[in-house]
């Protein structure tokens, strides 16, 4: 099949990246060229030259002022990274420099004129949770000015699903190696190409790396694989902003058909980059161009095929993934590839996948991804039973209002030709809860009680303590962080439970299966209408499903661990689709670690805070019931004394501290 066959296929995701310009940075479009800009001095000044009366006896001396921006991935300024810079050669002493709150750093050099006719300044940036990054610039005393210099940092810890840098540097070695490819190379820049090659794949040492490989570029400019090669290096070696000024010159250089092979790779390396900054269309749109040209590369199927799951593009990414085998892709590609079949509900394909991949490992040493679809598959094993039962979605309406006595009183449906329309506007109100979640503390009250089989309370006691919401800072994330905290805001140290007790956490979240994400992880029914809490109400019910469930629970005690899905009861606004009020119950009991009911009982409340023109419906009174082990218990959850709260970030949030901003109350 065709790159035009295939484009169809992906629908809405279908991402096209024009011919012209593969610039990975579009606000680097505002850099000065070295033809033009650097001449012109900078708002910051020029080179100023201070002559003193002796000047034609003694000296010329002349300041050089350096100054630049330290930025993420996607040009957001970053406060507070060390930056070092080193002219090198004897010219000054290096200094180490903070950035300010727009990622700015300045400082100037005053050296003799008739001693530095040029200065070649290296910046070294760093901040914890960041990779180091590596920029480099040259300024002739001609030219009477300096530029701003741009250094991007790259975090460490927000890429484990994706391809590693690495990796993407091991896959492209094949394709430089050749002995046809160096004898491409013009004989003047060879060498250097040669040395290049070695540092970056053989030792490695990127910035030696970079170093040769600049040579090269510099005997040969219109070398190709010398700028590809350079491109590569300087990605290694953390100069990411320079890499990006390799591609536009490399756009220009491989847009004739000769160069086909190599623009190929170019649309490769920009896609992978385009996925560490989350663009995720962007990139799909450059493996579908590479693939245009080169429709059989294994790894630009595969990292289409990842970047389709990121984008819950199940069945397209299945397919890529299926030909990316098939042409000879890593190992890794059958982990995607099972992944995929696992959201599509295919689990025994997905075993199947996942066994071929394994051959004689032992699960417990898979990395770290791998290990994780290894867990997922094989709890999707375990809740192949689930699919038998008879959940809400399907039983008898008599049988859910005995089961359910706060459904008395509702207007049954007569059928389900409302059901789509109500749900995805409950969806979108879910939707914009978690996106626009506030972090916020409460002061929860709990009793805890001990039930005898007859209902009645054989013993309790109650708690008082802070209650964290933490919205989660990955913008793809889904959920809500929730703990008990101390008053600095880091959780805090649970006090033991006496024996026939349990401590009970974690509500805020509960609507998470009406999610647009989560949905199709479900079943749904419209039951009908009913008054509740004083507004008229849709009622919904909900079972999760055993082979698509987005959000699979884990009951684990003793050592013992069996997953868990829930079936419930939602009641939304009629006005608003704000979900009021929620039950949830076990889908099925868990027999191997004995708990048998689990129902909690939500009752939500409009929070508002000062400051925000709408109210935000949190939990304001949960009950939470259980039968576990022959034992009964009973907890009853209050929330008041809302407020919001900064969590301020100590390098890769290594502790969260409380600064309240405001009050709320319950409306």
């Amino acid at each position: 099949m065709t790159g035009t066959d295939r484009a169809p296929r992906l629908g809405p995701r279908d991402c096209r990246v024009q011919a012209a310009a593969i610039l990975l940075f579009p606000w680097l479009l505002l850099l000065p060229s070295r033809g033009s800009a650097q001449g012109q001095p900078h708002a910051f000044g020029g080179i100023r030259e201070n002559i003193t009366d002796l000047e034609h006896t003694l000296s010329i001396d002349m300041t050089w002022p350096i100054f630049g921006r330290v930025i993420s991935l996607n040009g957001v300024p970053i406060y507070g990274a060390q930056v070092k810079v080193d002219l090198g050669g004897g010219a000054g002493t290096p200094q180490v420099l903070r950035t300010n709150a727009k990622g700015e750093f300045k400082t100037e050099y005053t050296l003799n004129a008739s001693v530095y006719t040029q200065v070649h300044v290296k910046i070294v940036a760093s901040k914890e949770g960041y990779f180091v990054a590596r920029e480099t610039a040259d300024f002739l005393r001609k030219d009477n000015a300096t530029k701003e210099i741009i250094v991007v940092l790259q975090e460490e810890s927000e890429n484990s699903e994706l391809l590693p840098w690495s990796s993407l540097v091991s896959s492209l070695e094949g394709r430089f190696r050749p002995p046809a490819v160096l004898g491409s190379v013009p004989e003047s820049a060879r060498k250097d190409f040669q040395k290049g090659a070695g540092e970056l794949f053989d030792k490695p040492d990127f910035p030696k790396a970079v170093a040769s490989l600049t040579k090269s570029v510099n005997r040969e400019p219109t070398c190709i694989n010398c700028r590809l090669l350079l491109c590569l290096a300087q990605f290694s070696a953390g100069s990411i902003s320079s890499a990006n000024q390799q591609f536009a010159e490399l756009d220009k250089l491989t847009s004739s058909e000769k160069a086909s092979s190599e623009r190929a790779t170019v649309f490769y390396v920009a896609g992978v980059f385009e996925t560490w900054r989350h663009e995720n269309k962007n990139a799909v749109g450059y493996f579908l161009k590479a693939l245009e040209i080169q429709p059989s590369d294994s790894m630009v199927l595969q990292e289409l095929g990842r970047t389709l799951i990121f984008e819950k593009n199940w069945e397209s990414a299945e397919q890529y993934l299926e030909k990316a085998i098939q042409a000879g892709a890593p190992p890794e590609a059958r982990i995607l590839r099972a992944r995929a079949l696992l959201e599509e509900g295919d689990t025994d394909s997905a075993d199947a996948e996942m066994r071929a991949y394994l051959g004689n490992k032992n699960p417990r040493e898979l990395p770290p991804a791998a290990r994780m679809v290894y867990v997922d598959l094989h709890q999707r094993l375990e809740l192949k039973s689930f699919s038998k039962v008879n959940s809400v979605v399907n039983q008898p309406f008599g049988e859910l209002v005995k089961a359910m006595p706060e459904l008395q009183g509702m207007e049954p449906a007569s059928n389900q030709d409302e059901l789509p329309p109500i749900l995805q506007k409950v969806g979108e109100s879910v939707e914009a809860f978690f996106r626009d979640f506030p972090n916020t503390i409460s002061l929860e009250e709990i009793r805890v009680e001990n039930l005898r089989p007859n209902g009645k309370v054989k013993g309790w006691f109650d708690e008082k303590s802070n209650y964290l919401l933490l919205a989660r800072p990955e913008k793809w994330g889904l959920g809500l962080t929730e703990y008990r905290a101390s008053p600095k805001g880091t959780e805090a140290q649970a006090v033991p439970l006496p024996d026939g007790f349990m401590r009970t956490k974690g509500f805020a979240s509960a609507s998470v299966v009406f999610h647009p994400g989560c949905q199709s992880g479900a079943a749904f029914r419209y039951l009908g209408r009913q008054t509740m809490d004083g507004r008229e109400t849709f009622v919904l019910a909900f079972a999760q499903q055993p082979e698509t469930a987005k959000m699979i629970g884990l009951f684990i005690v003793d050592g013992v661990s069996e997953p868990e899905l829930t079936q419930g009861v939602a009641w939304a606004d009629t006005q608003n689709y704000q979900i009021i009020r929620m039950r949830t119950d076990l889908l099925k009991a868990l027999q191997k670690v004995r708990l048998i009911r689990q129902t909690t009982q939500i009752q939500y409340a409009p929070i508002q805070f000062k400051g925000k023109p709408a109210g935000l419906w949190l939990p304001q009174v949960v009950t939470v019931t259980v039968q576990w082990k022959g034992r009964n218990f009973r907890n009853s959850h209050r929330y008041s004394d809302f407020k919001l709260f900064n969590v301020a970030t100590e390098e890769k949030r290594k502790q969260a501290s409380l600064s309240p901003e405001g009050d709320a109350n319950p409306n």
